[in-house]
Formats: C-alpha cells, sequence, structure tokens
C-alpha cells in the first residue's frame, strides 16, 4: 500500500531520532541479532575497563560525542555472564540507545555460537532472560526420557507441518508471523492453509480473521500441542512467542515431541529456572499470553483495534507485521485500551503496525505503556500525537514525551529533535526517561525549558 510505505519512511525518520540508528530506507531482512557472526567457541570476556561519559568539556560546540559507556551502568555484574555467555563491557551509545554484544560459547549454544549484536537495552534484557530456557531444553534433550519420547514421536512424521513449524513467515506469507506453530497434527492441510491467507477475493482483514479463527479450532483439533508448547514456555519463564529463533526452534521440537509421546512438563524440565521472564510490563499480558490460545489472542488483538476504528486492512498491517510478537500486541492494545477513546489513539495504533522492526515496536509499546501509568498515577491524558516518538498532553494542560532510552547523550540528532519549533513552542514540557545522562544533556534539556523525570515510575 502507498500510503503505508510514505508512513513507513517518514515514521523511522523521526523514530530513529530515540529508538535506534538503523537506516530508514530499506528494512533489514532479519533482526541483527539472530545471525551468528561465528560458528567457533567464543573468546573470554574482555577485561573490566570502564570508559566514562564524556564532560561538557569534551563537547564540540553545543553537541558532544555520544559515549562509550561501561555497561555495568545499566545492568548488574550478576547478569552480564553466566554458564555459556557473557556480554562485553564496553557499550557505544547513539545518544539514546546502546549497541550490546553478548558472546555465546558453544558449550551451550553449540553451532549457534558466536557474537550477537543487540541495540537496545529493553531487548538485551529479553535474550539474557532466554539463556537459561535455551540451556534447559538442550539439557532436557538429552536425557534418556526425552530419547524414548523422541523415539515415540518419529513414528508420528509430519514433514510440511513440521518445515512450517520452523518456518513459518516462509512458508504462509499471509499470516501472523509464527502462527505456523499451531499446527502440528492438523487436518487441515498447508495448500488449504496457504489458500485461506493469500484467498485474493478477500481483504486482507477477512484473511486475517478467518485465519484466526482456524488456528483456535485446530489447536482443539491438534489435542493441545498449542497449550503444551503455551506451558513448556511458562515453565521456562519465556515467551511463547519470542521473536529468537534459536528458543523458538528449541521450544517448538521440544513441544512437539512432548505432545507426540504425552510427556507431562514436569517429566521434561525438572529443574527450576530463573524466574526472569521479561514479555510485557503487566502481569494482565503475562497471563493472557500463557493461559489463551494463540488463535483467540489473535482475534482479542482485532476485536481492540476494530474498537479503535481501524480499518481491515489496517488491522491486517499490524497483527501481520513480523516486528510485532503477538505478546508484543496483546500489551499495545491492552495499553492502548486503558488511555481510553482519546484524541490520536487511532493514529499511534496505525503507526504501530508500521514500524520496520521489533526495536522500533517494543520502543513505541513501551512508550504506549508509560503513559498509560502517566494516565492513571498522575493526570489523565486526553490527547497523543505521533511525530516519530509519542507526544501526550494530560488534563492539567502537560506535555509529556515518554521515552525509554538507555543513555542520554547531547548529539546533534537528539539537540536537533530537543528544540525543534514545535515541540519548544509548548508550555510545561516533561521529558520521561527511566535513564541517565550526561551534564550536557541535562544542562541543554533545562535550557530549552524542559523538565526532565528520569525514573520507572510517572
Amino acid at each position: 500500500m502507498n500510503s503505508r510505505i510514505v508512513s513507513l519512511t517518514i515514521g523511522a525518520l523521526s523514530l530513529g531520532a530515540f529508538a535506534c540508528g538503523c537506516s530508514p530506507a530499506s528494512p533489514p531482512p532479519a533482526p541483527v541479532e539472530q545471525q551468528p557472526a561465528t560458528v567457533q567457541a567464543a573468546p573470554p570476556p574482555p577485561p573490566q575497563v570502564v570508559v566514562q561519559a564524556p564532560s561538557q568539556a569534551s563537547a564540540t560546540g553545543n553537541y558532544e560525542q555520544a559515549p562509550i559507556i561501561d555497561v555495568s551502568q545499566l545492568l548488574p555484574a550478576s547478569a552480564l555472564s553466566g554458564p555459556g555467555f557473557s556480554v562485553q563491557q564496553q557499550v557505544p551509545t547513539n545518544g539514546a540507545m546502546g549497541a550490546y554484544t553478548i558472546v555465546a560459547d558453544a558449550s551451550v549454544f553449540h553451532n549457534d555460537a558466536g557474537t550477537y549484536q543487540i541495540e537496545s537495552l529493553d531487548m538485551l534484557k529479553i535474550r539474557l532472560s532466554e539463556i537459561p530456557a535455551i540451556a534447559q531444553l538442550d539439557n532436557a534433550s538429552q536425557t534418556e526420557v526425552f530419547a524414548q519420547a523422541l523415539a515415540k514421536s518419529a513414528e508420528r512424521p509430519v514433514t510440511d507441518a513440521a518445515h512450517m513449524v520452523e518456518h513459518p513467515m516462509d512458508t504462509v506469507t499471509g499470516l501472523p508471523s509464527g502462527v505456523g506453530q499451531l499446527f502440528g497434527r492438523i487436518g487441515l492441510g498447508a495448500n488449504e492453509l496457504y489458500a485461506t491467507a493469500t484467498n485474493a477475493s478477500e481483504s486482507g482483514g477477512e484473511r486475517a480473521e478467518q485465519a484466526a479463527e482456524e488456528s483456535g479450532s485446530i489447536t482443539v483439533t491438534a489435542l493441545g500441542y498449542d497449550q503444551i508448547r503455551r506451558s513448556l514456555a511458562r515453565k521456562l519463564h519465556v515467551d511463547p512467542y519470542t521473536s529468537d529463533p534459536i528458543l523458538a526452534k528449541k521450544l517448538n521440537h521440544v513441544a512437539w515431541v512432548m505432545f507426540s509421546a504425552r510427556l507431562a512438563v514436569d517429566t521434561v524440565i525438572t529443574v527450576a529456572v530463573p524466574g526472569s521472564i521479561i514479555i510485557s510490563g503487566t502481569e494482565f499480558t503475562e497471563d493472557l499470553v500463557y493461559q489463551t490460545p494463540k488463535g483467540d489472542l489473535i482475534l482479542l488483538v482485532q476485536k481492540k483495534l476494530r474498537n479503535f476504528g481501524l480499518s481491515e486492512d489496517e488491522i491486517a498491517d499490524f497483527t501481520h507485521n513480523p516486528a510485532l510478537p503477538l505478546s508484543l500486541q496483546v500489551t499495545a492494545v491492552h495499553d492502548l485500551d486503558k488511555l481510553g477513546p482519546i484524541r490520536g489513539r487511532k493514529a499511534v495504533a496505525i503507526a504501530l503496525g508500521n514500524v520496520l522492526t521489533e526495536y522500533q515496536g517494543r520502543f513505541l509499546v513501551t512508550s504506549i505503556h508509560m503513559l498509560a501509568d502517566w494516565s492513571q498515577q498522575r493526570s489523565p491524558v486526553v490527547r497523543v500525537e505521533i511525530p516519530g516518538v509519542l507526544v501526550a498532553r494530560d488534563q492539567n494542560g502537560t506535555t509529556v514525551l515518554p521515552a525509554p532510552i538507555d543513555y542520554l547523550s547531547w548529539t546533534e540528532r537528539i539537540a536537533g529533535f530537543a528544540t525543534d519549533p514545535a515541540l519548544v513552542a509548548r508550555q510545561n514540557r516533561v521529558l520521561w526517561i527511566p535513564a541517565k545522562m550526561t551534564p550536557l544533556a541535562r544542562q541543554q534539556l533545562a535550557e530549552n525549558g524542559w523538565r526532565v523525570h528520569q525514573g520507572d515510575q510517572p
């Protein structure tokens, strides 16, 4: 759609001021952290080097070079290394976000060992929380119980369906990312499924709804594969709709064997996994993700989006966007619903459906969650705009800009955004960041009329 292409370009250019440094001209084929740079055993972690943020004296003119910081300023040391992985100490920043490197060792990751680049602290936390689950799934697959179950599952070959589970977007391009995970042992074949998703006589919204309804019934037909997979993810404290290809593949494989051999989750995963789950900012979403069949979640998201006023094509853009895992979609519509029927809510939902990367999607969804908290705990939000990042106005006349960044510095790009005449003209402006900043950034924001609110709570 031409309108979607235009909005994608504009949104990426504006969001880039805060969210990430990726090029808006063309989206990458896959998130960068999903491709290992090498398959050799990982080297030992680099020595502890603390690189301080620049002082005002290091600034050039009214700007400063984005600093390289030590990752221990952002996360506790206990989270930065463990069995099979380490996080490199030095973190280059771009004025708002950090660039993190996970070194994955062959002892846990095997052929997937190597270095992985992560472009936000939020995503780094998610990936780190998934590593214990990857190790547990790997250990479980080496047990005698699992070997016996694997032999039983081999008696029920599912060639095409198994391919759909591992490569859902390649096999069924018209369905939301990962929806093929529901089709383990099903009566509906790949040809019928593909026809459902690509029926030229139906609109995108009709195709999405039909596929979602069928996926819900197919979950029942599959005698609980989807439920077993969700139960397994819950036991491991991970998102069942993770975008991590390493974890997703292992979840698919172990869940299929368990389903085929009628194994209980506690039989396969006998060791407690650290409860470091990071799905969303709300317990509500986590309960829904674990307890609700995938087809029903898709229908829930679609219903909410219709209530927000989106067209069927706009709903299809949102639900089909591979940059928005289903769990993230659920969080987004829940928090948009909490904001109520305020002016601009529909535009935010449309913009979210057009994001190019998961980094951008998570940035905006976290921003929405921050606004929902502000609205409930400080002053009701009455209007929201999305010139790239979210800009809201509350009942007291305060302009609120929620920015879930990693580390703020006064680079030329950030300065250009913060001193934009359209923003500076507004009185009583608050920049809400759950992050640290350089002294120069603090000084310049104050001189340009910004009040900075730092912290996780409004």
